[in-house]
């Protein structure tokens, strides 16, 4: 039977479209704020907004009248008629965002016009009135959220750790300062200034109070204007982009919105310059007619449709890969674009110019891979041994020791030895990797702490997110032998790390990005350390990397064929290789 549904019902339905978190109340509230005329506003949250989220700023403030009526569903002062849709250029429109709050929290709205002598107040609670009235109120918007989820306790139940929520707060308020450069912004958490902006001159002025010195170096400016979008912003150097995704920004009109289809565009001319799963930072701001950018195509508006996206995503692409020319970062431009900048001078470094040097092979002139001499038993098996993660301690007899003189080296990449099949070669780097993943896998299921190597403090300045993200997991960092300890303003002190990882500050910096892109992995609650101890053998690997010696090959071998599982990583890729007498046969 079709019935209408009750309006608290209802209110309840739409506040599950618009308000999933914390985090999208203070969304919610700030872009009201920045709509408002405000020239400064303040976020205060305690809990990371469980109990408390207020929102105080100096804008226009609303009469006794529009303080009772903002909280009907779909009062807007933004939209008249339909075509009012197709000329968006503020935050909200909908007049969903204070009726959805308060369906699941308890809500005191104070607020005053600056010609107006007295307030009015207005308090809230399940989409019902508690109460309306003047109050003493300086000109502006006060509006407090206590209680969020009070009468939805399965929502408030699924809410993650504080920490969490908390990251999540704290992107949506960087993405409102970095739209609004002019505006005074600061955010509290539980007494504490996480950030205190003033007003900046220009956005890059502003990247920098939010994300240092450090990253703002690193930027090239990017700037073209089109009939269809006028792209300006900043993208990082190749050299500076990081494993931890959170640096990429993309506005439209002065909104936030997320397109994976774009992300690619800026992306695409990095490809061959960063290493796989690596992603540069980028701050761009797309200005186009309203007309032509659809803003409502998601409850959160954080979704955007463009008129002609196709033209959108090859204009950024080619404005990225000019700025990147420009700046002598890309190894070629393309001769046939039109107005293409000067081909930059080739250097000699990888990161900046795409430039590999052939490999070099370290041989023995008087090696004989076919000869028939007795090989040790572990280079002659090939089948997969089986792999139980119960048995970490079993491993194989020791190896027996063989000589250096009978493997080649390959561009300090493979080793290459011989056994009664043919050639066998070995990934140096997937080795490394699996040495080091079976010995933290030991550890932790022995809960015995991995070997810390010590080393000077390093002092590294990070985001208030990336180092909330640390905190969390203070507690597991060190057991696995991580010594990294928040001192606040996004700065972080490494005393130590784990066996296997570098200790020269750039080496720290690195192996840091890669612990926290570990830990913000969604797979970590499913078996957290095993995946952490994978990440890790990843990162100690990588920072190994480098030419390497015949005595050090030969322990590798050695090493690796001690482990449980000697042909393949973690995550399931090939170590070694077997390339039969009969294969080269076929080949020669």
């Amino acid at each position: 039977m079709l019935k209408v549904l009750p309006e608290n019902l209802s209110n309840l339905i739409a506040a599950g479209e618009v308000v999933t978190r914390p985090a999208s109340v203070v969304k919610e509230l700030m872009e009201n704020a920045v709509d408002a005329g405000s020239g400064s506003v303040t976020v205060t949250v305690t809990d990371a907004g469980r109990t408390l989220i207020q929102v105080i700023d100096d804008g226009c403030g609303m009469s006794p009248e529009e303080a009772r009526l903002c909280f009907e569903r779909h009062a807007t002062s933004k939209i008249s008629e339909a075509a009012d849709l197709e000329r968006i250029t503020t935050f909200g429109f909908r007049g969903e965002a204070l009726p959805s709050v308060a369906a699941v929290a308890e809500v005191t709205l104070r607020t005053r016009r600056p010609e107006d002598t007295v307030g009015a107040e207005v308090v809230m609670a399940a989409s019902k009135q508690v109460s309306a009235g003047p109050v003493s109120a300086p000109s502006g918007t006060n509006i407090a959220v206590r209680n969020l989820f009070y009468n939805v306790p399965a929502r408030r139940k699924f809410l993650k750790s504080d920490n969490t929520e908390l990251r999540a707060i704290i992107q949506e308020f960087l993405r409102v300062a970095l739209t609004r450069p002019a505006l005074n912004l600061r955010l509290i958490s539980n007494g504490k200034d996480l950030y205190n902006l003033r007003k900046a001159a220009s956005h890059k002025q502003r990247i920098h109070d939010l994300f240092g010195r450090e990253l703002t170096s690193d930027l090239v400016e990017v700037g073209e204007e089109t009939s269809v979008v006028t792209v300006r912003g900043y993208v990082g150097a190749p050299e500076a982009a990081r494993k931890t995704q959170g640096n990429q920004f993309l506005f439209v009109n002065g909104r936030y919105f997320r397109s994976a289809y774009l992300h690619k565009a800026v992306c695409r001319p990095y490809e061959k310059l960063i290493p796989e799963g690596y992603t540069p930072a980028y701050f761009l701001w797309l200005e186009t007619e309203p007309d032509k950018v659809d803003v409502n195509i998601h409850p959160a508006k954080t979704e955007v449709k463009f008129a002609e996206e196709q033209m959108v995503f090859e204009m950024l692409a080619a404005v990225v890969r000019e700025a990147l020319g420009r700046n002598a970062l890309m190894p070629s431009i393309d001769f046939d674009m039109k107005g293409a900048p000067d081909i930059p001078t080739l250097q000699s470094t990888v990161s900046r110019s795409g430039y590999v040097a052939p490999p070099k092979m370290d041989f023995n002139p008087l090696f004989d891979p076919f000869k028939t001499a007795q090989q040790p038993d572990f280079l002659q098996a090939e089948s997969p041994k089986p792999y139980d993660h119960t048995g970490l301690t079993q491993l194989f007899e020791d190896a027996p020791a063989f000589a250096a003189e009978e493997f080649v080296l390959l561009g300090g990449k493979y080793i290459v030895t011989k056994n009664e099949r043919g050639l066998l070669a070995v990934h140096i780097g997937r080795a490394r990797e699996r040495i080091f993943y079976e010995r933290y896998l030991e550890r932790i299921a022995e809960r015995l702490p991995v070997a810390q190597q010590s080393l000077f403090p390093v002092t590294l300045q990070r985001t208030p997110e990336e180092c909330l993200t640390i905190e969390e997991e203070a507690q597991t960092l060190a057991d696995l032998g991580f010594d990294i300890r928040p001192l606040g303003g996004g700065t972080l002190v490494v005393n130590a790390l784990p066996e296997g990882y570098p200790a020269d500050p750039e080496g720290v910096a690195k192996a840091v990005d890669e612990l926290i892109a570990a830990l913000r992995e969604e797979t970590l609650s499913d078996d957290y350390k095993t995946f952490l101890a994978s990440r890790m053998a990843r990162s100690a690997a990588a920072s190994g990397s480098g030419r390497i010696t015949r005595q050090g090959a030969q322990d590798l071998l050695a090493q690796l064929f001690q482990c449980r599982q000697s042909d393949r990583t973690a995550d399931g890729r090939k170590i070694r290789l077997t390339i039969t007498l009969e294969e080269l046969d076929k080949q020669l």
